[in-house]
């Protein structure tokens, strides 16, 4: 299914040159009807394909969208609107930093495909690296297959300098056991992207091949509740 056209590039590389609230609002129909509508078709069709597949995923699809207008209140760009969208599959809302997400990113420049713990709280993040230092063997195998190096390459994410001290030997054979994050990202320079009949196909295949991942990281999320 093609969610955006044309007419979507033509909207948003106008957008960008001319970012100003005159323009949008003259040009308002054509948001709606080229960018919007198609954009929550496709957060809505996402959210449900995964909840399909991984029903804890209770978030509805407006809350999976952002919203076009920047918060320029702390940004030196004080442009109105932004030239790229995504949407994020949380557990219960888009910033759950408790529980591993699915995220895309969306422009007339290309397409990003991403996910994984983002920002664990301290007692959270502590108690992940606990569980890779632990079961790195586990996460090892997941992380090295097929097609999740294809699409991915690795696991990343920021590091700490620090960790628990009984995890410094760990963190000497798994380098993953001092990240402060676990995510993985797939970046797409092709214009041509956003239009293709299958976008939501190419998404959804990249979130199936890191499902693992996830899954890995939901069980040491699981652990962490019920205790």
């Amino acid at each position: 299914m093609r969610y955006f056209t044309k007419n979507t590039v033509d909207f948003w590389r106008g957008l960008a040159a001319n970012n100003t609230k005159s323009w949008f609002d003259d040009n308002r129909q054509k948001y709606e009807e080229h960018l919007r509508e198609p954009y929550r078709r496709l957060a809505a069709d996402l959210v449900h394909e995964i909840r399909d597949r991984e029903p804890e995923y209770e978030i509805e699809p407006k809350q999976a969208t952002y919203r076009i207008n920047r918060d320029v209140r702390f940004s030196e760009d004080k442009t109105p609107y932004k030239t790229e969208l995504g949407i994020t599959i949380g557990r219960t809302q888009k910033h759950d930093p408790s529980y591993p997400a699915y995220t895309v990113r969306l422009s007339v420049e290309g397409v990003s495909i991403a996910g994984g713990m983002y920002a664990p709280a301290p007692a959270l993040r502590d108690h992940l690296r606990r569980h890779v230092a632990h079961n790195s063997a586990e996460l090892q195998e997941i992380a090295t297959s097929e097609p999740f190096v294809g699409y991915f390459g690795s696991i990343q994410g920021d590091k700490g300098k620090r960790i628990p001290k009984e995890l410094v030997e760990h963190g000497q054979r798994e380098p993953l056991t001092y990240n402060k994050q676990w995510v993985y990202w797939a970046g797409y320079d092709d214009p041509e992207m956003l239009l293709s009949e299958d976008l939501g196909g190419v998404i959804l295949d990249h979130w199936e091949a890191a499902r693992p991942v996830n899954e890995y990281f939901k069980t040491a999320v699981a652990t962490y509740e019920h205790d």
